[in-house]
């Protein structure tokens, strides 16, 4: 019985130690998108926040990076630090940025609107090529892009927020 006792507390800590019990508070101040975001309203360039800037050691010096949605379904990313996509890079705090280029499409629930991306990175970063899907939030009236970076336990989220409202 004692044995049993120990195992519970050792898997019950376990859990504690490995995943937030709380939430991360990452979309603390952005709203939720409760409709299918209309084209006008997604197309665009979009710039790192401020929170990101100063919360993320790996964004801290990526003040040119961005994120471009073009109206033909085209997504560009330029300067993205490597680790958004590769999780050792992430951990080992690879400072190198990427570019890509891809495809994206909204889609949206009752309660979500979803960024459906397909991306394709440059030649000696290909196995990085993904299909994934992003959040899409509001803040101020603009979109916000919210991407998880590593693993979603470790509350570490990139937010791009549209940079003009065309």
């Amino acid at each position: 019985m004692n044995n049993k006792k120990w195992l519970i507390i050792a898997i019950t800590l376990l859990l504690i130690i490995s995943c937030n019990l709380l939430p991360c508070g990452w979309d603390y101040d952005l709203y939720k998108i409760h409709n299918e975001p209309t084209s006008e309203f997604i197309i665009g360039k979009y710039k790192l926040d401020e929170r990101t800037l100063n919360y993320i050691p790996e964004y801290e010096s990526a003040k040119n990076t961005e994120l471009i949605l073009e109206e033909n379904g085209t997504l560009i990313l330029k300067n993205i630090p490597i680790g958004t996509f590769d999780f050792m890079d992430y951990y080992n705090e690879t400072e190198q940025n990427v570019n890509a280029i891809g495809n994206w499409k909204v889609r949206s629930g009752k309660y979500t609107a979803n960024l459906d991306v397909d991306i394709n990175f440059e030649k000696e970063y290909s196995k990085l090529d993904t299909t994934t899907s992003w959040k899409i939030y509001e803040k101020e009236r603009k979109p916000v892009i919210f991407i998880i970076i590593g693993d979603p336990d470790s509350c570490t989220v990139a937010r791009f927020i549209k940079t003009n409202n065309q």
